[in-house]
């Protein structure tokens, strides 16, 4: 399967045409696209990678990154003239996580589920045809699933994503299929049709899978989270683990069961 990752710098490639929207602003979203370029675990990027993971002319992301460090946003290293991100966008992320409630409540039941069952525990939300990791938690095992907080995994091939998708209603469904058909494309029927699988799996058993398809060592089970509060989003949460420690056997017969309470424990109207 070709690579379908979801490239969050497509519009300021591709910007929206000001005669059919008036209101986009082209520069902002091209100045987002720098900020979004960046990836969990690196440290710092210089123009010429940024040009190339946002499709812009490297003059355009010098004049980008040269105003983004002068606000803030991104940071440029003496030595090397590379660019990582900034303390204002540090505190624009703690702004946003703390207008989640559901995290407060989350996090201390995660760690203790976490611990327990040796597994890693994370709890997503939707952004565009992905899920955003906003609270994760691993055992101290020394082998465990490297994702953190800010991580982000498609919705069509995690546990997490597909867990979300069951829970949404069928219009919702629609809606994000249509997303998802632009962003897969011909792989798309396949994907549906394991959706779909997962689909009734949850209605038979609570919760979706996804047995090594995201990475093949990643072994995860997921289920939905209705919101908690009144103009909230709804959730998803997983626990995962290594196949080297994990069967699908385990973590249905075992896993499943305990991250089923879990989810009820955090929202007791579930």
């Amino acid at each position: 399967m070709k690579n379908t990752s979801l490239d969050h710098a497509a519009l300021a490639a591709d910007p929206v045409d000001d005669d059919k929207d008036r209101l986009f602003v082209t520069a902002l979203a091209r100045g987002l696209a720098v900020l979004g370029a960046f990836r969990p675990g690196e440290a710092a990027l210089s123009n010429q990678e940024l040009a190339a993971r946002t499709g812009l002319p490297k003059s355009t992301v010098s004049r980008l990154t040269y105003t983004l460090t002068r606000l803030g946003y991104l940071a440029q290293e003496a030595d090397s003239g590379y660019y990582r991100l900034g303390l204002s966008v540090l505190a624009l992320g703690s702004v946003v996580l703390a207008s989640y409630d559901i995290r407060s409540i989350a996090a201390p039941l995660m760690r203790e589920f976490a611990i327990k069952h040796n597994v890693s525990v994370s709890l997503a939300m939707r952004e565009g045809t992905d899920m955003l990791y906003l609270e994760t938690c691993r055992s101290p095992a020394r082998v465990t699933v490297q994702l953190t907080v800010g991580s982000r995994v498609p919705i069509a091939t995690t546990a997490i994503g597909r867990a979300f998708y069951a829970g949404l209603t069928a219009h919702e469904r629609e809606s994000l299929d249509a997303q998802l058909t632009e962003r897969y494309q011909d792989d798309w029927p396949e994907l549906h049709k394991r959706l779909q699988q997962s689909l009734a799996q949850y209605r038979n058993c609570g919760y979706a899978v996804s047995w090594g398809e995201y990475g093949p060592e990643v072994m995860a089970i997921g289920v939905p989270l209705p919101s908690p509060t009144p103009g909230q989003p709804p959730f998803a949460l997983n626990a995962s683990g290594p196949s080297l420690l994990f069967t699908p056997s385990v973590l249905e017969h075992e896993i499943a069961p305990a991250l089923v309470d879990l989810a009820r424990s955090i929202v007791p109207t579930l």
